[in-house]
């Protein structure tokens, strides 16, 4: 009896084990076969020309079915669901179709050389699928070709990838790594899309992809389809579209959660309207060569701090910068025109800005809501400044409006906390309702045209009847009869303390162009060049701004053309040239007086071009005009101008190693506050 017991079970034992080493076999193409080998879960196609499904093939084959263990109901499993690897002929030429969709177990498939497309939905729901390598034939691959792939952590697409279709790797939130070629031209939308699910994802309910390559958009790209993108972690976006769609938005909206670089490479020739709006990138730097930006190209970056703009820019649209609330300075270069509408609007952050002397326009809300820009200097080109332009900013007290300017919109300086003095110039004609509403704290205005510009009843408005307006002797009569202008006290004609007293410095590769205003009491100015706390050069010019001390180059200044307009202020302007290239340099500028005593001292930094992070004019301020002693050398003792703060404490500034510092009793401080151990 235990003998037969014995025999039974042996019996049983090699019975299971030929049907687990079945092997099934069918035909999947017109030249293809297929062979499924279930104890492996491998299968090998063999033959040549494209795959196909066909009623013998695979995935419809009923014994395959029946022998699978995962089979309970025909009608309703997936036979396919077994089939780990698979193994295709380097004769194959296609797919006719989603060939492997939803093979749940399939793992690994690598595609041969000479298949050219990958159709849509041709991996789909492959869960377990873990790496794809594209040979550099293919050149197209298809929608939601690679859709749920949820654990695929690896796509290289080869060289030949042109086109990507929409959803292409939707909901793979395990992709770390997706390689594509130089020569891509189209994503058609959003590839990387996707439903959270299961999946960690950010506050928008989108899905979260850790990519870790650096995804570069070749010079051969031009798509203008969105794309909305869902990573994680900082990948380094490249975009070197050389001549994409000017309506192209590809990266609208890339989420808050993305904390990588984005890099424009040396072939981009623009940059499309929308293409970074909203997305979190924390520095743009453009390369020469780069002409104009679009409207709203980079709107809504909330992360944005620094923005370095080529020579060769020549137009910026508008809204390409609104709402960028931590940009804190720009340089608009020379080529530049225009300031279109809204390009700063809401650059909350924003303090400097340098615009070239070639702007000929400030279209509407061009800085509206940006409070805490802290000075500025309008073009000497300008012809027209628009509505809102600068609304509601806090900026010097004083405001020189260009001869060239023949307009001013609506509201333009409303709200300009602390505005005191007004110089309007010669060829101004039209000044908007409540250009200067809410400005109650003028005292002084200077109107240079020979007719009273046209004005309504509530540009003035705000404007206190005790200010002073200071006319042209020849058109008194006309302001003083006129119904707005004539309210104002009349003055004489107005004299160099309507003009800013600031400093510009326009520096440039190894030159530094200082601009400064000149006063009726100066019988000299001298500027003090400091690098490293040493004296770099020490110049001195007479009243006119004739050289008195060493030769640098210096712009020729134009003869006033008659006695009317040498009695008119100007600013002076020296270029100092032969500084060294991405340094930092401190500076004295001092009116001096007969006995060289000072009468206005100027403090100041600027850089040169290619410095870090320093790529707009110098900063500059004023200080009580006591004779400055500066170090002449780093390792001479700091001593400097005293003053006292607003709180009645004595406090010193002076250079140190090319730093300007401040102390007060024991403590040194920077100009921004921070202490100095």
């Amino acid at each position: 009896m235990k003998t037969k017991v014995f025999i039974i079970l042996v019996c049983l034992t090699m019975m299971a084990s030929n049907l687990h080493a079945t092997v099934y076999e069918g035909v999947c193409g017109e030249h293809l076969t297929w062979s499924y080998d279930t104890e492996t879960a491998h299968m090998t196609i063999e033959g040549y020309g494209e795959l196909k499904n066909t009623v013998d093939s695979l995935w419809w084959n009923k014994q395959v079915l029946q022998a699978s263990s995962w089979a309970t109901d025909y009608k309703t499993y997936y036979p396919y669901n077994s089939c780990k690897t698979i193994s295709l002929p380097e004769g194959l030429t296609g797919f006719s179709g989603a060939t492997f969709r939803d093979w749940w177990n399939l793992t690994a498939c690598e595609i041969p050389e000479g298949v050219t497309k990958i159709p849509a939905n041709l991996f789909e729901k492959c869960y377990k699928l873990k790496e794809v390598r594209l040979p550099n034939s293919v050149d197209t691959v298809g929608q939601f070709a690679f859709a749920n792939c949820t654990t695929m952590v690896k796509c290289d697409l080869g060289k030949g990838v042109k086109y990507i279709g929409q959803m292409a790797f939707e909901n793979c939130y395990g992709l770390k790594s997706v390689r594509w070629s130089d020569c891509l031209e189209v994503i058609d939308g959003s590839i990387f899309d996707g439903e959270p699910n299961h999946a960690v994802y950010d506050q928008n309910s989108v899905a979260t992809i850790p990519l870790q390559d650096t995804l570069f958009f070749p010079a051969t790209f031009r798509s203008n389809k969105q794309i909305s993108w869902c990573i994680h972690y900082s990948p380094v976006i490249v975009w070197n579209a050389k001549n994409p769609p000017a309506s192209s938005s590809v990266f609208y909206n890339l989420y808050c959660y993305w904390n990588g670089d984005f890099i424009f490479g040396p072939d981009v020739e623009f940059v499309p309207a929308k293409l970074c709006q909203q997305v979190r990138m924390k520095k743009v730097e453009l390369p020469e060569g780069c002409q104009w930006i679009g409207a709203g190209a980079f709107s809504g970056n909330n992360q944005l701090d620094t923005v370095i703009l080529p020579s060769t820019l020549t137009a910026i649209h508008q809204e390409a910068f609104k709402g960028c609330s931590k940009i804190k300075r720009i340089r608009i270069p020379e080529k530049v025109k225009a300031i279109n509408s809204s390009v700063f609007n809401g650059c909350t952050a924003l303090t400097r800005v340098h615009l070239p002397d070639g702007i000929t326009t400030i279209g509407d809300n061009a800085f509206a809501g940006c409070p805490n820009l802290d000075s500025i200097v309008l073009p000497k080109e300008l012809t027209m400044i628009g509505g809102s332009a600068f609304s509601g900013i806090k900026l010097q007290d004083s405001l020189v409006i260009p001869d060239k300017v023949i307009s001013i919109g609506t509201n333009a300086f409303e709200n300009w906390s602390g505005l005191k003095e007004l110089s309007i110039g010669k060829n101004v004609v039209l000044i908007g309702d409540n250009a200067f509403k809410g400005d109650s704290a003028v005292t002084h205005i200077a109107v240079w045209a020979a007719t009273p510009p046209s004005v309504s009843e509530g540009t003035l408005a705000d404007i206190p009847d005790s200010a002073w307006l200071s006319v042209l002797p020849d058109s008194r009569k006309l302001y003083r009869e006129h119904p707005y202008w004539g309210r104002f006290r009349m003055s004489d004609v107005p004299d160099s303390a309507m003009i800013q007293k600031t400093v510009t410095v326009d520096p440039g590769q190894t030159t530094a162009n200082f601009t400064w205003p000149t006063d009726s009491a100066a019988h000299s100015y001298q500027i003090d060049i400091y690098k490293d706390g040493a004296v770099f050069c020490k110049l001195t010019l007479g009243p006119k701004g004739q050289l008195l001390g060493i030769a640098f180059s210096m712009p020729g200044r134009k003869a006033p053309s008659s006695q009317a307009e040498s009695s008119l202020p100007f600013t002076l302007s020296f270029l100092v040239t032969g500084l060294d290239e991405a340094s930092r340099y401190n500076y004295v500028l001092s009116t001096l007086d007969e006995n060289m005593k000072p009468i206005h001292v100027y403090f100041g930094d600027f850089a040169t071009t290619g410095y870090p992070g320093d790529d707009v004019k110098g900063s500059s301020f004023e200080v009580i005009p006591t004779p400055p002693i500066i170090p002449s050398n780093p390792e001479a003792k700091p001593t400097g101008l005293e003053d006292t703060d607003v709180s009645g404490h004595s406090e010193t500034k002076y250079l140190l190693n090319g730093q300007l510092l401040i102390r007060r009793g024991d403590k040194v401080f920077t100009l921004t506050g921070q202490e100095i151990q």
